[in-house]
Formats: C-alpha cells, structure tokens, sequence
C-alpha cells in the first residue's frame, strides 16, 4: 500500500473555493473534484466521468449538482447520477462517482480519501493556533512540489538545516556570550514533536520585521508538531530572556503535505502572527520570504536529493543518520506501521 488512505489530508484551503468554482485536484492518484453546493458547503465527488471519463470539472454546475461537457450526464453531491439526457433517461446503476466525506475546518478542506463509514471529523488535527482570528495577521499559500511527500516531512522536522539552507531566517553573525541550544524529541500516543530553543540568541531578519524593538539578546523556539500522514504544525516566535512567549512575536504556522502522486505532493500552508496584524506590505514581504525559502532553497534542495536518490523509498538506501534526524525516522516508523495495518485490515 503506498499512501495511508483511512485519515484526513487537507484538500485545499476553503477560501480558494469559491461558490463557482469547480477545481480539479489530484489526491493520492485519483482526480477529485471540489465544488460549492448552493447553500456554501463545500463537496468532493470523483472527477471522472464513468460513461466516457471525461472531467467533470470541465462541465458546469446546475444547482448543487455538476453536468459532465462531454454528454451531459449530471452528478449530485452524493456521487449519483441525477440526470441521463439521452433515450428515455434511465440512468444505469454503475453511473455514479465516488463521494468523499470533506469538513471545512481551521480555514482548511479536509478530506478522507479510505472507507467513508470510518470517517471522523473528531480526528482532525487541531490547526486553531494557525487560523484566522481577530487582530492577527495572516497569509497562506498552495505549492505543487515534484518530491515525494515524506522528504518534504523529513525536511519540516529536521530544523538542523535551517542554519545552512536559510539565511532569512537564521540569525545574521557571531553568536552572544551565553548562546546555547537546546532539543527535545517528544512522542505523545502518534503524534511527535520535535523541539529546538535557542538561549541567548539575536533576532533573525524575519523577526526583526515583525518586531522592530525586540530585546538584542533573545529567546528563539521552533516546536514542529507531526500528525500522521503528513500535517504539521509549527510553533515559532522570539520573546525577551525573562519573559513571557505571549509578550513576544509568535507566527504559528501550518504545512499540510497531500500526497498527489508518488513523486508529486500539495504543499498548504499558513501563518498567523500576532504583531503587524493589519499590515499589508508585511504580507507581501512574508509571502515573498516563505515562497523563496520554499521554492529557492527547500524545493530546489529536495528536488536534487530525490534525482540523485533514484527511488522514493529512503530507507532502501540505507542512509546515514544524524542528530536531528530522530523525529523524522520517529514519524517515519508511525506512519509504517498505520499503514502496515491498515493493509492487514484490508481497509
């Protein structure tokens, strides 16, 4: 079994999905389509067309049901053909497409792509510190990255690299007497956390955006949440040595690794922050900082690996490991095993 499909992935942030819009998103090798019903709740039904497989994407919407362009045949929210234009419209059993249960949750659209009879919203991954709320600030962003999906994984829970692959947000020169670091590897049930703290620090430029008189010497976390398959949580900010995290900049931030293919992945992210909150130009410069950082360094980087890899299964080549890279393996290990039994299960 190559994805785990009884979980939630994140299909697509709900803002992009307007009430018109029928998109087209490949998710773990099958083509979905995303559509709006009348009253604003948000769908997915197979895209595929089951007379000539054409995309429904293609077609149009006709109240909360969407017409296929290449015959006309038209599909309602639940998968069922509920109209046949041709003959005397008798509609055959086998023309309907696969419904998947989809929640609009944390500014997200979740999706469960295995048994719908086991889907439970409950199980989403709580993503509240990295939603809209009132008087922060915030910005998101959709990547389609050409790598598998738990490199990008290994590289969110490796922050070991930050150092030599991103200067914008590594701390710029010498570091002050008393600089030390410190990191913590936590498993609780599946979800793992990897944690690093930087004491008696300076503040790196993209804090320094956000916080123009922060304190010279500082304290700088970077506490990555995993939850199987592939979400991410992110808590990171600076405060004063002798203060309190609330009292400093915080930008909580999201990654929702969707797995399109084997060799193909949808990269969700956000970010909250709770200083600048209304400031426009700080939102372009922040997306103009994560869009390099991610396409210029992260990508480029992984892009590399996985050519040079020849294989998507990381394991099979035995690599050298380090350090930093305990939470990666820890998530890695979780992750097998779930799927393991979820094959076993045959579900």
């Amino acid at each position: 079994m190559e994805f785990l499909r009884n979980t939630w992935y994140c299909a697509g942030w709900g803002a992009d999905l307007g009430q018109d819009d029928l998109i087209d998103r490949t998710i773990l090798k099958e083509s979905v389509l995303l559509y709006r019903k009348q009253n604003g709740l948000a769908v997915a039904i197979g895209n595929r067309c089951p007379h000539r497989f054409a995309p429904l994407s293609s077609g149009c919407k006709k109240g909360d049901n969407v017409a296929c362009p290449y015959h006309g045949l038209t599909f309602g929210p639940s998968g069922e053909c509920v109209l046949n234009p041709h003959g005397d419209g008798t509609t055959p059993k086998a023309a309907r497409v696969t419904r998947y249960p989809l929640v609009e949750r944390y500014d997200a659209l979740w999706i469960w792509m295995g048994d719908p009879e086991l889907a439970d919203a409950d199980e989403i991954p709580d993503f509240s510190e990295s939603s809209l709320r009132e008087g922060w600030g915030h910005i998101r962003g959709h990547l389609e990255v050409p790598v598998h999906y738990e490199l990008l994984t290994d590289n969110l829970l490796d922050l070991s690299h930050v150092p030599y692959l991103h200067p914008f947000l590594s701390a710029q020169g010498p570091q002050p007497d008393g600089f030390r670091e410190e990191r913590e590897l936590k498993q609780d049930g599946n979800t793992v956390w990897s944690m690093h703290r930087n004491l008696n620090t300076v503040t790196t430029p993209l804090f320094r955006l956000l916080w123009e008189d922060a304190p010279e010497v500082i304290e700088g976390y970077f506490d990555m949440r995993w939850t199987a398959p592939s979400n991410l949580l992110l808590r990171a900010g600076i405060s004063a040595m002798d203060g309190r995290r609330e009292d400093g900049a915080r930008i909580p931030m999201a990654h929702l690794l969707t797995p399109a293919t084997e060799t193909h992945t949808h990269y969700f992210w956000c970010q909250a922050r709770n200083r600048k909150g209304a400031d426009r130009a700080i939102d372009q410069e922040l997306k103009a900082g994560i869009d390099h950082v991610f396409r210029d360094e992260d990508e480029a980087m992984l892009i590399k690996c996985q050519a040079l890899m020849g294989t998507t299964d990381l394991m099979s080549l035995r690599p050298v490991l380090l350090h930093g890279d305990a939470p990666a393996m820890r998530a890695r290990r979780i992750l097998a095993a779930q799927i393991d039994a979820e094959a076993k299960l045959g579900t």
